[in-house]
């Protein structure tokens, strides 16, 4: 309180010295009156710079903290890129301190073989909501070729679209692909995984339920993308209508069900008899559950 005091006081020095300074260019038409003039200018100014120190100070300290934050923001930043580019020995990540030199201080993106194989980590990354250092791990890639080789034609189709998805994201440039190929366990895939993110303070990218349940259970940071598919669905509110076409009938044999663009369930109650006909409903409440967004409605007429 005290240096609040003399700041204010030292404020209202200086504004009453430039009143004083300035004051001298008033005519001395009046005589005496000129001087009772400046005097009273010299004190209002005084009293202005007592009065203004609050809001003037706040302003100072936010505009310098501001600057603070942007140009430390800006040093670490750098600093990061610059130390990423440094070759690093190779560590070993069986332990739970394994030092990994540049790696910890970006917080890798660590894509598991579900992730990659969904593809939706694609589209993700091309519109910037992904910008890191996304490490693909060589022990997942030995799992896509095992699923790429599958006798079984779809999964195939999908292991091979898995390798298809990470040459694509190589070529993004919002985002750094590296392989990881610095593991020589024997371990399952998942602790595998989990020790690789554990070690490097990073981030799995999954849509494997289980992986993400040991992953929280672990205290590992988790980016589940199905998650983030049902946190972007449109949200529709009681009341709201629209139009869905009747595709086939709900667990009650006389509910009817459709589906919206982005996949959210419509459950239609006395709508059984509509399957294959597009009927207009008014939203009567919508929930969440384990496997998405759930929207139950009406038929209107």
């Amino acid at each position: 309180m005290r240096l609040r005091l003399v700041l204010r006081l030292v404020l209202a020095f200086l504004f009453a010295t430039f009143a004083a300074i300035f004051s001298q260019l008033i005519p001395p038409f009046l005589g005496e009156a000129s001087f009772v003039i400046r005097v009273l200018l010299t004190l209002a100014a005084g009293g202005l710079g007592y009065m203004v120190f609050p809001p003037v100070a706040r302003s100072v300290r936010i505009i310098t903290m501001t600057s603070l934050n942007f140009v430390v923001h800006r040093l670490l930043s750098e600093l990061s890129n610059q130390i990423v580019k440094i070759p690093h020995s190779s560590p070993s990540i069986s332990g739970t301190h394994s030092q990994v030199g540049s790696v910890s201080m970006t917080r890798p993106l660590v894509l598991d073989t579900s992730a990659i194989i969904d593809g939706r980590i694609l589209d993700i990354a091309k519109t910037g909501f992904v910008s890191n250092l996304v490490l693909v791990p060589s022990f997942v890639l030995t799992e896509l070729q095992q699923v790429a080789d599958s006798a079984d034609s779809l999964k195939r189709a999908r292991g091979r679209k898995g390798f298809e998805t990470v040459e694509e994201l190589k070529k993004l440039k919002s985002i750094r692909v590296e392989i990881w190929d610095k593991d020589q366990s024997n371990k399952a895939v998942d602790e595998r995984l989990l020790n690789l993110a554990k070690n490097l303070h990073g981030r799995i990218i999954t849509t494997d339920f289980n992986l993400n349940k040991l992953a929280v259970a672990s205290n590992i940071s988790v980016l589940n993308v199905n998650d983030l598919a049902n946190a972007v669905k449109t949200i529709s509110l009681p009341g709201e209508s629209m139009e869905i076409k009747i595709v086939h009938l709900g667990k009650d044999r006389s509910q009817g069900v459709g589906y919206l663009a982005d996949g959210t369930m419509v459950v239609v109650t006395d709508s059984a008899e509509k399957i294959g006909r597009t009927v207009k409903v008014e939203v009567t409440k919508n929930i969440q559950t384990p496997a998405g967004r759930m929207i139950f409605a009406k038929e209107v007429g």
